[in-house]
């Protein structure tokens, strides 16, 4: 039965050898929808429906297991599932192992290595049935850099923020060090009230302090 969430339709497509799909009649499991396609090989077509690709293809290879219970061999080698809402998208956090970056069909295959510009390349590994290979794979990954919030405040690609801090000196002559301090928060607006309450900001707010002295102090002897 179809849950209501699962409004979006999506199609498996078989590609079964000659000799395969007679011995899927002979086992009485026929499929009506298949047709004799070029290099003498069975195209059969299903739909199925989920509220994602990822959720189609999940459910697209419990039928295929529960239906032909190995007698096609893996998977992966004769299913796909088409994108018909385009879900599958290149970018910076493409996950070739995603299931819904799985089982992709050839126009889905070919834009999506169109939009990978020479990053990814057609996963051609063997793989087994326990663990299937991805249909494409990263073939050079884009480095990600960290982003800068503040002067003092930098962003890691996956998400923790470092406070470059500055250290008092230990000698009067020495000259102050600087190094970055892992913070909890994972905000701008946190990571600065954690600054303040951790005190890591007492030598910069020295230092400004300082500043502000010798900027004022040579109007105070003209006052005088």
């Amino acid at each position: 039965m179809m849950k209501v969430n699962d409004f979006l339709r999506y199609e498996i497509s078989l590609s079964i050898s000659y000799e395969d799909y007679f011995r899927l009649i002979y086992d009485n499991k026929y499929l009506i929808e298949a047709r004799l396609g070029p290099d003498r090989t069975f195209i059969a077509k299903k739909s199925v429906y989920g509220n994602s690709r990822k959720k189609a293809v999940q459910k697209a290879v419990q039928w295929f297991w529960k239906d032909f219970k190995g007698v096609l061999g893996p998977a992966h080698k004769i299913m796909t599932v088409n994108d018909p809402h385009d879900e599958v998208v290149y970018d910076d956090d493409f996950a070739c192992n995603d299931l819904g970056n799985k089982y992709l069909d050839e126009p889905t295959i070919y834009r999506i290595l169109e939009e990978a510009d020479g990053e990814l390349a057609r996963d051609e590994s063997q793989g087994s049935e326990n663990h299937p290979p991805n249909s494409v794979k990263r073939i050079k990954r884009r480095r990600k850099q960290s982003v800068q919030l503040t002067s003092r405040l930098t962003q890691s690609p996956g998400g923790t923020i470092y406070y470059r801090m500055t250290e008092m000196p230990a000698a009067k002559n020495a000259r102050p060090k600087t190094k970055n301090v892992k913070l909890a928060s994972k905000s701008l607006n946190k990571a600065l009230k954690e600054i303040a309450r951790r005190g890591l900001d007492k030598f910069e707010k020295f230092e400004n302090n300082a500043k502000r002295k010798k900027v004022s102090s040579p109007k105070a002897k003209q006052a005088a």
